[in-house]
Parts: structure tokens; C-alpha cells; sequence
């Protein structure tokens, strides 16, 4: 009998002790697991704060670069809105020409006092049209005159304009090249007079 209960109490004894064990196991657990929590929560809060930090100064980069980039943006605009607005009149201006009349623009000022046969390539123009006149500023030195294609001959760059037109003289030892076109021409014109056009159609200190 004393030694059923001594077995008793030593089982009792030992369950006791396991019980404490597991109920500080437990303690420990709930505290780490608070403190776990606990960190977890800051962890979220300083990166919700880094974050809002973040897109923050990256709104503000972006609103500094817009602001920036706003009368860059309207320049360019009216500087387009000027080049389409003076190319539109002088599309305008050249349809109001004849053949002729435009032929004789592009061969103003020129001098034909050549030495050499002469070969012209003509586009947008009628063939016989051109041929006509240069036979006047060239006589016996006018070659062949044949039709070819805008961008052909010569690389030219299309400013916009309507009427796409030129004639290209060339000798016949391809010493010589000589461009009569309309890109060439206009283009001249516009680099010489554009701040003057540019006033005339939108007043001054407009660009």
C-alpha cells in the first residue's frame, strides 16, 4: 500500500511539474507572440509611412517636371501653329499662280549663262510647259527635258506644301547640278523672312 501511494504522489508530482512547464511554455509563447504583433504592426506602419514618403516626393518630381515642361510644351505648339498657319498662305498664294507664273518664280534671279549641254528634269510640271522657257534662257545649250519624281534627283525634305514642283538642271558631264524647286525656294524665303511673316500674321512678340 505505501508503495502505491508513493507512486501516487510521484505521478502527481510529475504531472504538476509538467503542468508549470506547459503553462510557462504557453506564457512565453503569448509574449513572444505579442511582441511579434506588436513589431509586425510597426514594421506595417513605418512602411506605410516610407511608402506615402515616397510617392510623395515622386508627385512632387512630377509636378515640378510638368510645370517645366508647360511653356516648353506651349512654344512648341505655337512655333508649329505658326510654321502650318504660314505654310497654309503660301500654299494659298501659289495656287492663286499659273504654271507659268510658278515656273517663272522658281527661274528668277537665275543665271543661265552656262557653257555647257544642259539636261532638265522636271516634276509637277508639264514637260513642255518648262521646256518653253528654258529654251529662252538657254538656247542651243538646253539638252534633254524629261519628267521624273519629287525626291528623285535630289533628297528634299516636304515642308507641306500643295504643289510639290521643281526643275533640276544638270550638265551633261555631270559637273554641274542646279535645283529650281519650289521646296528650295519657299524654304529660302521662310528662313529669311519668318520673323517678319511671323509678325504679319500674329503680331509682335508672339513667338
Amino acid at each position: 500500500m505505501q508503495e502505491l501511494r508513493s507512486s501516487e504522489i510521484l505521478d502527481k508530482e510529475i504531472l504538476s511539474d509538467a503542468q508549470r512547464k506547459i503553462e510557462h511554455i504557453l506564457a512565453n509563447a503569448e509574449e513572444e507572440c505579442q511582441k511579434l504583433l506588436s513589431g509586425v504592426g510597426q514594421k506595417v506602419a513605418d512602411s506605410k509611412k516610407e511608402k506615402e514618403s515616397f510617392y510623395e516626393k515622386k508627385l512632387m518630381t512630377q509636378k515640378k517636371n510638368l510645370d517645366a515642361a508647360l511653356p516648353l510644351e506651349e512654344q512648341r505648339f505655337k512655333v508649329s501653329f505658326i510654321q502650318t498657319s504660314v505654310i497654309d498662305a503660301v500654299n494659298n498664294y501659289l495656287s492663286s499662280l499659273s504654271e507659268e507664273q510658278r515656273i517663272k518664280m522658281l527661274i528668277q534671279n537665275q543665271h543661265f549663262n552656262f557653257d555647257k549641254k544642259i539636261n532638265a528634269y522636271i516634276y509637277g510640271f508639264s514637260v513642255d510647259s518648262v521646256k518653253k522657257i528654258l529654251s529662252k534662257e538657254l538656247g542651243s545649250n538646253l539638252g534633254a527635258c524629261s519628267k521624273t519624281e519629287f525626291g528623285k534627283i535630289v533628297i528634299e525634305k516636304d515642308i507641306g506644301l500643295s504643289k510639290n514642283e521643281g526643275i533640276i538642271l544638270e550638265a551633261e558631264d555631270k559637273s554641274l547640278r542646279v535645283h529650281l524647286t519650289l521646296v528650295e525656294k519657299i524654304s529660302q524665303i521662310l528662313d529669311k523672312n519668318r520673323a517678319e511673316l511671323s509678325e504679319a500674321l500674329f503680331g509682335a512678340g508672339k513667338i
